[in-house]
């Protein structure tokens, strides 16, 4: 009896067709029509790539819609540092390298990206040290500080370095995005005043408060207070920095010695009482807050010397208001994070606070042909820093613990409670980062679980 290939061979039921012969033909799947090609999402007749279009059945693509989107995102850099002057390699530390004029054309790329994503980017935040600048301190002094201002062919050449990045911000942001900067060390090889009006800071302030989109609010800090070699020669502001470092220098076995170095500062008296005004109405408008400064605002965020002289009060201050959930700096080159330490219930300082702090890595020092910057991305339970070139990524818990927030976990860095894991101590004592090499399996994670009850949420065990 023939069967039904016997009788038609050549024949295959008919299927419905959804494109025109014109569009198969277009994707090669015609015969004698090219290679088998597909569109790009959202187009049909393509045929430079080979991923299906979103239309297409079992299109990954459409997926996309699914994915939650942030309710809106910041630019971040630091440490761009351009200026006129050759490549220069540190002697103590071999492969770190600055290459100061790279840096504008770096910033460029940078924003040139920040354009593209523009509609959601509520602003860019420069973290400081936009120039390198030019000075003749003497930075070995016991106690530096300045007895004049600095000398007029110097401060020259930190214009117009300052001018080669004011024009290249203009050119490559978007309209519609304001950028704020930071005051960082080495601006202030230029009075701070004029770099803050030079840049166009709101007020022409170092430190100032901005609303963000969907009662989000930006807290800009200028860390380079306190330092005698920042303030007006002769004022009674280098007057209370020069007794500021003239005592923690002299406090035997003082933590503050190796702490106050001649490129830090902090936060005068009258910011950080302005810091506190402004958490409190930020709480009484149920506002969460973003700080960004340009020395870290934790010790634990830093290498050591690099954080904000008086970091500790600062931090206090931070964790005392739940508003704030995370802290961005730059400063230290290499980057970081941190979580200060806060007494828990027997009021022993072993339980990490809330507030997350990032340092982001230095755009001078990126490799050559690379870069350092960052999106980030604020959802309404965490905040994604997504890292471009040398710069870290990492993902940041800002809801409550024991909130549902839908998402299965949040590391520090992407990948970091897999290092905690894997490590054979756990986190390290300054709540940074932690590195591991292995994977583990569920007696491990059960074990790390249980070593950090009640560090960060409620007091359970798992067995």
């Amino acid at each position: 009896m023939p069967t039904a290939s016997a009788i038609a061979p050549h024949r295959r039921p008919l299927l419905p067709s959804f494109t025109s012969r014109a569009s198969r033909v277009g994707r090669g799947r015609v015969r004698g029509a090219g290679p088998r090609c597909y569109g790009q999402p959202g187009e049909r007749n393509d045929p430079g790539t080979f991923r299906p279009s979103i239309q297409s059945v079992g299109s990954a693509d459409r997926l996309e819609v699914m994915r939650a989107k942030p309710l809106f995102t910041i630019g971040l850099f630091a440490d761009a540092q351009y200026a006129d002057k050759d490549d220069h390699e540190r002697p103590s530390e071999p492969g770190r390298v600055k290459r100061f004029r790279a840096s504008a054309e770096r910033l460029a790329e940078a924003l040139a990206d920040f354009r593209r994503k523009s509609e959601q980017m509520a602003c860019v935040v420069n973290l400081g040290d936009l120039i390198d600048g030019y000075n003749d301190d003497d930075v070995a002094a016991l106690v530096p500080t300045r007895t004049g201002p600095v000398p007029a062919h110097l401060a020259d050449k930190s214009r117009a370095d300052l001018e080669v990045m004011r024009a290249v911000i203009r050119r490559g942001v978007a309209a519609a995005t304001p950028v704020y900067h930071c005051v960082g060390n080495h601006d202030c090889n230029l009075p701070r005043e004029e770099v803050c009006a030079s840049l166009g800071n709101p007020d022409c302030a170092a430190y100032f408060g901005v609303k963000l989109p969907r009662s989000w609010r930006l807290l800009v800090l200028d860390t380079t207070e306190v330092n005698p070699r920042y303030e007006t020669p002769g004022s009674e502001a280098q007057a209370l920095g020069e007794a500021y470092v003239q005592s923690a220098k002299s406090e035997a076995g003082g933590d503050k010695r190796d702490e106050v170095k001649p490129w830090g500062g902090g936060l005068g008296p009258a910011q950080l009482a302005w810091l506190a005004k402004e958490l409190e109405a930020a709480t009484e408008r149920n506002e969460k807050v973003i700080v960004a400064s340009h020395c870290a605002l934790s010790r634990t965020a830093a290498r050591p010397g690099m954080s904000a002289w008086d970091a500790d009060s600062i931090s206090e201050t931070l964790e005392s208001f739940e508003c704030v959930k995370v802290c961005l700096a730059g400063h230290d080159h290499p980057g970081g994070y941190g979580r200060t330490l806060v007494p828990d219930r027997e009021g022993a300082y072993r339980t990490f606070g809330r507030v997350h702090y990032v340092t982001l890595e230095a755009m001078l020092e990126a490799p050559e042909g690379g870069t350092s910057y960052a999106v980030m991305e604020v959802y309404d339970h965490e905040i994604v820093v997504a890292g471009v070139g040398s710069c870290t990524s990492r993902r940041l818990r800002t809801s409550k613990r024991g909130v549902f927030t839908g998402v299965a976990s949040f590391g520090e860095r992407m990948g970091d409670v897999v290092d905690e894991i894997n490590s054979d101590d756990g986190p390290g004592p300054a709540g940074g980062d932690s590195s591991g090499a292995s994977t583990g399996g569920d007696g491990e994670l059960i074990a790390w679980i249980n070593r950090n009850r009640g560090k960060m949420g409620p007091d359970v065990e798992i067995v």
